[in-house]
């Protein structure tokens, strides 16, 4: 993993929020809903404009209501825009209903088990990953790493959310964007510009 820039940690906070607004709603879960390019280009302008005029007590409680453990784990780490490697990060343990065993090893590894499958028997990736992962690859993500507000959350391996916790330890484990990242390693980035907390 290499850190070339300290930012606030109110930027993470945004790109957490603006990442789960332009999400399409399903009853109470958000995920990537089945859009055009265009309206995923639209509905990312929208949501910038309203987060970026947020104070950070508000993007606080925004994120607290749900996920008080990821606040505090943000509020706990010093923040870097970097890069990463495939084969130095590894997504959430069971990252969005895809089996446990697919998510031991590495980025790189994981989206080689999911690239396949996908390929050949989609049926063994639940819904909510299939879904969002193939609506990703179909419309959005070459936008993925020209936005900084889409890329990727990662902590240094074992702290924060620690949403890797009995698996392989790498470098770094994705805290949100996990489904982002296999969809970009799938169509063949190697190197991931990240979001990156040390702990304090």
């Amino acid at each position: 993993m290499k850190r070339n820039k300290k930012i606030s940690v109110k930027e993470v906070k945004r790109a957490f929020v603006i990442a789960q607004l332009v999400r399409l709603r399903k009853g109470k879960k958000r995920y990537l809903g089945s859009v055009s390019q265009k309206e995923f280009k639209q509905n990312l302008t929208k949501v910038k404009k309203q987060v970026l005029k947020m104070k950070e007590p508000q993007l606080d409680r925004m994120i607290g209501n749900d996920y008080k453990k990821r606040l505090h784990a943000y509020n706990n780490s010093v923040w870097y825009l970097g890069k990463v490697q495939r084969n130095e990060v590894g997504v959430w343990r069971g990252a969005g209903g895809l089996p446990r065993a697919w998510t031991k090893g590495s980025l790189k590894e994981t989206s080689k088990k999911v690239a396949h499958a996908l390929e050949h028997n989609p049926s063994l990736i639940k819904k909510r990953a299939r879904h969002t992962i193939e609506n990703i690859l179909r419309t959005n993500v070459k936008q993925l790493q020209k936005e900084k507000y889409l890329f990727p959350i990662i902590f240094e391996s074992g702290t924060g959310t620690n949403g890797r916790r009995g698996l392989k330890k790498l470098k770094g484990d994705i805290d949100d964007g996990n489904m982002r990242s296999i969809a970009l390693t799938i169509k063949g980035t190697k190197t991931i510009q990240a979001y990156i907390g040390l702990q304090k």
